[in-house]
């Protein structure tokens, strides 16, 4: 989990860089620490009012300080249009085949997706979130918490009684929570049969800033074993984009002072590489908008002028530089 980009302004990039996700299986702290930073950042966005999540409080910690990070409004805007465009993808998903479909999450973290689905009356067949199990034991805790102050119950929406299995695998009926590694694909195929995915109905797939800390030919895998085994899949990924200039020079540098390396950043060069990784592996359609066409043109427009008023710019030189550099790919088989 973590954040829309990071540019030669030393300050922001340094904000930025920390909350990065660890590409090392056994440095489970840097993991959860990047999770729970990108939680907060959400949490932080959603009380300035620039979108409405009435589940990201039981997964943030309210009595935190704002970190220094926080404080730039280019992170909070980058936010909303990521959480927007994903969240839009998915419905328009869902209401093309009428809610027999499914969704499943690569990277999840504390993503409130499914519940905000569910609560606005969204049908959906299954969904199925995955993370290191590190992530997803810490979120099964969240989860199944007694309801707070805020009257949060994050189990009503479920279909089943949750079960939990080895601390960090959760089933539910409708959602399951399932910790695995998406490098090792048997592992996470095996984990995916226990959540007894229909491989034959529509299934779209989320991967948020994922593939970048896999390799090349480890996320080629991941995504050849999607298409070969389900017959209608689609894929939404966000991550870094045009990785060749002095901007992303930046970004590797401050990762790499915190152990953290981005072993796919050549696939995320320009819209070419992005559309060539996914065509190879047996998708047939590949649009690839980088954010500023998302937040100029794909979202809507009205909410878009709101959200550029919530904290007024001085001017939008940097807010544009940190969206170029991110982008949405949309697959289709």
């Amino acid at each position: 989990m973590d954040p829309e980009a990071v540019s030669n302004d030393s300050h922001v990039a340094a904000a930025i860089a920390i909350r990065r996700r660890s590409n090392s299986v056994s440095d489970d702290y840097s993991v959860q620490r990047t999770n729970d930073d990108a939680t907060q950042c959400k949490f932080f966005a959603i009380q300035k009012g620039y979108w409405k999540d009435d589940f990201i409080s039981r997964f943030a910690n309210s009595a935190a300080n704002v970190a220094e990070s926080r404080r730039f409004p280019e992170i909070s805007m980058g936010y909303w249009a990521r959480t927007m465009a994903i969240e839009k993808y998915v419905r328009e998903f869902l209401n093309e085949f009428q809610g027999n479909a499914q969704v499943v999450s690569l990277g999840c973290g504390f993503d409130t997706l499914f519940w905000r689905l569910s609560s606005s009356g969204a049908k959906i067949v299954k969904y199925v979130e995955v993370d290191f199990s590190s992530v997803t034991s810490k979120k099964i805790r969240h989860i199944l918490k007694p309801v707070g102050s805020d009257g949060v119950d994050l189990k009503k929406s479920f279909e089943k009684e949750a079960q939990v299995s080895h601390h960090a695998d959760l089933h539910a009926g409708n959602y399951h929570l399932i910790g695995a590694d998406l490098r090792q694909p048997n592992e996470l195929h095996h984990k995916l049969d226990q959540c007894e995915l229909d491989h034959k109905i529509p299934t779209i797939f989320i991967a948020e800033c994922v593939l970048v800390y896999m390799s090349a030919d480890a996320s080629s895998t991941l995504l050849n074993r999607i298409v070969s085994q389900f017959e209608q899949p689609a894929f939404v990924n966000y991550e870094q984009f045009r990785t060749s200039d002095e901007f992303t020079k930046v970004m590797e540098q401050n990762l790499g002072e915190r152990g953290i390396q981005l072993h796919g950043l050549e696939m995320c060069e320009s819209a070419e590489s992005q559309q060539e990784r996914f065509l190879a592996a047996g998708f047939k359609s590949v649009k690839v908008m980088d954010m500023n066409q998302i937040f100029t043109k794909f979202l809507d427009q009205q909410e878009a002028n709101r959200i550029r008023g919530i904290e007024m710019l001085d001017e939008m030189e940097l807010l544009e530089q940190l969206l170029a550099h991110y982008c949405i790919v949309f697959a289709r088989t």
